[in-house]
């Protein structure tokens, strides 16, 4: 009988470490020996880091949307809709239930429900605040900023751990350069909150970026931990008893993993799934694999880091079923693009073991995060290389 690999979620990390396993299992799939299904509510694939360019108009939206089957191996299964909603993970008995109430059994099973955001969490956050962590919300805060014509305007993060660790930067750092081009930047304050803190959770890039800011005349305040919002006042207020006045709020909203985890009853309280932070193998299951958003590493939860872990995934499964291949441990890479501004950018790149240095921004660093964004669907999408 066919060993059965189940990509439990899409988007980025699902699609790359589907790729991944056909080109590592190649010849036993083709050959009936593995099969591999990949299960997706949608099959619209939005490539989210793109998002934070729709918001400042520096990218067209229908540029981030493709179907999913189309960058799948058509040799993957692909099941959508009813019959690709999770809607439980059984690690007791291997399998996974989706919304048309059928059980899939799986001989190895990779977890990449990513997360959700729970605006709910803070009273009034949702209906005040601009963002670019979805795709629609994204839209609307480009024409929001077009009309914009001046005042207060607070950039908030609302709790850690939250996807693109570095995007509240890049928020706050193109926002300002669009300002300064549109000649009412001397109209605007910048205020950027934090929940710990600085700037940033790493000491070198919180250091460097501290620096950015002072130059740029953006003023910090944290640790602010918001508690609540109110969107009629147009009143932030924070645990640490701060309430700030805005014209405009920019939000990056509360960030859990995905519900399903919850109902299986297989993650912490913030629904992230206990993962080795070397094999990516979920604690306790030798047979689930764990990757993208939905671990609890210390590490971002970022496209980049997907990317890194798929590799290790991939061939640790291939391993498993082939046995001649040998074992690769995930050392915690990460790399992430920071933009700057609408036309420069620098990067960090780190691990368990390394720590950072950002050059300084420059173009050629921010051609690189464009280049690297087309690059997306013809080649890091389909595991290319």
């Amino acid at each position: 009988m066919a060993k059965r690999i189940i990509i439990a979620g899409g988007n980025v990390a699902g699609t790359i470490v589907a790729n991944r396993l056909v080109q590592k299992l190649e010849h036993e799939v083709n050959r009936g020996d593995v099969e591999i299904v990949a299960l997706n509510k949608s099959d619209e694939h939005i490539y989210l880091p793109g998002q934070l360019l729709v918001g400042f108009g520096l990218e067209t939206p229908g540029e981030l949307v493709r179907k999913e089957s189309e960058l799948l191996d058509p040799r993957i299964k692909f099941l959508h809709g009813e019959k690709g909603t999770i809607s439980k993970i059984d690690v007791a008995n291997h399998s996974v239930q989706t919304a048309d109430g059928v059980s899939h059994n799986y001989d190895y099973l990779v977890i990449t429900t990513g997360v959700d955001y729970t605006w709910d969490e803070i009273p009034g956050y949702r209906s005040a605040a601009h963002t670019v962590y979805e795709y629609d919300a994204a839209i609307k805060m480009r024409e929001a900023l077009e009309k914009f014509d001046g005042g207060t305007i607070v950039v908030n993060t609302a709790k850690l751990p939250h996807r693109c660790p570095v995007a509240p930067l890049e928020v706050t750092l193109i926002l300002d350069d669009y300002l300064r081009k549109r000649g009412i930047r001397d109209k605007t304050k910048i205020i950027y909150t934090y929940p710990v803190q600085g700037v940033f959770g790493r000491p070198i890039t919180n250091k460097f970026m501290l620096r950015l800011f002072e130059q740029r005349g953006i003023e910090v305040h944290s640790p602010f931990t918001v508690t609540s919002v109110d969107p009629n006042n147009k009143v932030i207020e924070s645990q640490e008893g701060e309430k700030l006045k805005f014209d405009m709020l920019i939000g990056i909203p509360p960030n859990m993993g995905a519900k399903v985890i919850e109902d299986s009853g297989i993650g912490d309280r913030r629904r992230w799934v206990p993962t080795d932070k070397f094999t990516l193998r979920m604690k306790d299951h030798s047979n689930v694999y764990v990757m993208g958003d939905a671990t609890d590493l210390p590490v971002s939860k970022a496209g980049s880091t997907a990317d890194f872990e798929s590799y290790v995934v991939a061939h640790n499964i291939a391993n498993d079923i082939k046995g001649n291949l040998g074992v690769k441990h995930y050392g915690g890479d990460v790399l992430c693009y920071i933009a700057t501004g609408t036309d420069q950018a620098t990067y960090i790149r780190f691990s368990y073991t390394m720590n950072e240095s950002p050059p300084p921004p420059s173009y050629v660093h921010w051609w690189g995060k464009i280049m690297y964004n087309k690059m997306y669907w013809t080649v890091t999408a389909k595991a290319v290389v």
